[in-house]
């Protein structure tokens, strides 16, 4: 019997073994498809990818040194507009791009083995790498300006990071799914809430500084504590006790699980 139990167990093992293999191989094809389809088969294609959201926080890190010689926070104009910055891009890139994933590659989908989920998930994988290629050359890029990029609290750091890439993750998987329902014309109303967003995130003041009535709604605002929450990891006056963390991630992961139930409901209907 414990001859035969070893055996059986050592075929489940060898099967799962073999399932994981397949769909890791699987991912691979499709990821490879995806960047071709996306950026072109050449590497220049990928650089203008990765061009955009740097130039975007290149361009408002740059206006606001321009306008303010002297920071509300700290002693660097620039690392305190790069604290704001850095979260709404790293959050609206994936949830923007993400949305267009099945668009881009629907002719996929004629391969029966492959469904909506597996590119929605090397979507997934390409956008977080993306998004850690941008932080980490919009870093390098102000240590060579001479700024002072390091943060008091290094894991607190890469925490924030972590979690505006999840919400941006997570809003790109519901935004897949409501695209599907409404049309492209909803990523027009995505886009016009995510500029709503940015401009009550705390990008260019302190939550303190803000209006009340402003700051009674602000606080609501994911993006906000996001920005609160990195900042807190640079600057020993950000309180990381009052930022509402919990609030984030329920955000992101109520996004998620909403546009995984969705995906299945919608498959038939718009995926096809």
């Amino acid at each position: 019997m414990s001859f035969a139990a070893d055996r059986s167990s050592q075929s489940a093992l060898t099967q799962l073994a073999a399932k994981l293999a397949h769909f890791r191989h699987l991912i691979s094809a499709v990821l490879l498809q995806d960047m071709r389809s996306r950026f072109g088969a050449s590497y220049l294609g990928y650089l203008i990818a990765i061009a955009w959201p740097l130039t975007h926080m290149g361009f408002i890190t740059a206006a606001y040194f321009l306008r303010t010689q002297v920071a509300p926070v700290g002693d660097s104009p620039t690392m305190f507009v790069a604290t704001g910055v850095v979260p709404y891009i790293l959050c609206f890139y994936p949830a923007r791009t993400m949305a267009l994933a099945i668009a881009q590659n629907r002719q996929l989908l004629n391969i029966p083995v492959l469904k909506p989920f597996h590119i929605l998930l090397t979507r997934c994988v390409l956008e977080i790498l993306n998004a850690m290629v941008v932080l980490a050359l919009f870093l390098f890029v102000l240590y060579m300006f001479d700024v002072d990029i390091m943060p008091n609290d290094l894991v607190e750091a890469a925490k924030a990071i972590g979690a505006a890439v999840f919400l941006g993750i997570g809003l790109g998987f519901l935004n897949v799914i409501l695209t599907a329902i409404f049309g492209p014309f909803f990523m027009t109303f995505f886009v016009l809430v995510m500029i709503g967003l940015y401009l009550m995130s705390g990008v260019f003041i302190p939550t303190w500084m803000m209006p009340e009535q402003m700051r009674e709604y602000a606080i609501y605002n994911p993006l906000l504590n996001v920005v609160e929450w990195l900042r807190s990891a640079y600057y020993t006056s950000y309180d990381a006790e009052l930022i509402n963390k919990p609030l984030v991630l329920y955000v992101a992961g109520i996004c998620l699980a909403l546009g995984l139930v969705g995906e299945r409901y919608v498959r038939g209907r718009f995926f096809r």
